[in-house]
């Protein structure tokens, strides 16, 4: 039995695939086993699977339609016999010796999860991602604390890319685990299908270990499916956004969770509307428009601006810089203005810009 199954979920991605599968077959520890799920790809991706496939034994491809990415790695976990599973994206690359050492720290700690930090590649350079925390191993409490609570969402509403810790590409799981749990990816949905994979999988978990070393490279693609319009992108995110309250409501953290609930759902908004405006090229700016303002009149965004005025406005004392803060309270005063408030509430809370803050 291998030690650990890597599974690929793969989609017309030939331009980036052979490096991916290059840096998962240099890897330092060889007794892995490698899932190749080919999602109905359109281009060279088959041809090149099965290429590398007659290269080495240890590569397993399975060839179905193309029903999204949820499937594709549902379809990959239940064929894997490894110990551990682990997920690569296809248009990203691994360090050699990332499953080696990230299978020493899960033994180690005897944990059914294991987090990484990475690094995230573009044309311009790399910037590493670390998760802030200093500890090695986390209890209950602290993966509630450290982990749960910043996935679910950042706590005021300026977002900073580095605290999403959603992705499964940066974890080891224990089969075993998964398996008891049954725990398995969405079907259906475009986005942040790893994210409801990962609080779930959180939430069962009791222990988690921490690899600090930065062994994954995520590639921003601009051609991938996170940088081009997503027509549904708003729907699925509301979607997400249900079903993650209903997993924290389950587990008796809503109370304890609801601003940073708000906060991902204001960044959700500010998301979907930039899709609709700046990335839907095709459409006419009328038509963008009336998108983007059937977002901002959503009756739920209206409620979490509200609540997220009060927190925001009354409780930015220590928690960030006073030029994060100015950015913050603009932010905030824009979308209150744009989905009609209350006046005398957007007046209560205008600020006049500060003297301290460099005009650009």
């Amino acid at each position: 039995m291998s030690l650990i199954s890597i599974v690929i979920p793969v989609y017309n991605v030939e331009k980036y695939l052979s490096r991916c599968l290059e840096s998962i077959l240099s890897q330092s520890l060889k007794e892995i086993e490698i899932i190749v799920v080919n999602d109905g790809s359109t281009d060279h991706s088959l041809e090149i699977c099965r290429y590398y496939q007659k290269r080495d034994s240890r590569i397993v491809i399975i060839d179905k339609q193309n029903e999204g990415v949820s499937v594709a790695r549902n379809t990959g976990i239940n064929y894997s016999s490894g110990k551990y599973i682990g997920f690569v994206d296809p248009d990203d690359w691994i360090e050699k010796n990332m499953y080696e050492n990230m299978y020493n720290t899960i033994e180690k700690f005897k944990c059914s999860i294991a987090f990484c930090n990475y690094s995230k590649d573009s044309k311009l350079g790399s910037t590493i991602k670390t998760l802030k925390i200093n500890k090695d191993l986390l209890g209950k409490l602290d993966i509630i604390n450290e982990l749960i609570a910043n996935i679910v969402g950042i706590e005021d509403i300026f977002p900073k890319y580095y605290n999403v810790m959603g992705c499964v590409w940066r974890c080891l799981y224990k089969k075993d685990f998964i398996d008891e749990f049954g725990l398995r990816f969405t079907p259906g949905i475009s986005i942040m299908e790893d994210l409801l994979f990962n609080v779930q999988a959180l939430i069962y978990c009791d222990r988690a270990c921490i690899d600090h070393g930065v062994y994954y490279h995520y590639m921003k693609n601009k051609s991938s499916s996170l940088h081009k319009y997503n027509e549904k992108m708003w729907q699925d995110q509301v979607v997400v956004h249900n079903m993650l309250e209903e997993i924290i409501e389950d587990a008796d953290l809503s109370e304890y969770m609801r601003n940073r609930l708000d906060s991902r759902y204001i960044a959700m908004a500010a998301c979907a509307i930039g899709n609709e405006i700046y990335l839907n090229n095709s459409a006419r700016l009328n038509d963008r428009m009336k998108a983007a303002k059937y977002i901002i009149n959503d009756k739920k965004l209206k409620e979490v601006l509200q609540r997220a005025k009060l927190y925001n406005f009354e409780n930015l004392k220590d928690l960030r810089s006073r030029e994060e803060a100015e950015k913050e309270r603009v932010v905030i005063r824009n979308l209150l203005f744009y989905t009609n408030p209350d006046p005398i509430s957007v007046e209560r809370i205008r600020i006049k810009k500060s003297k301290n803050i460099k005009r650009r």
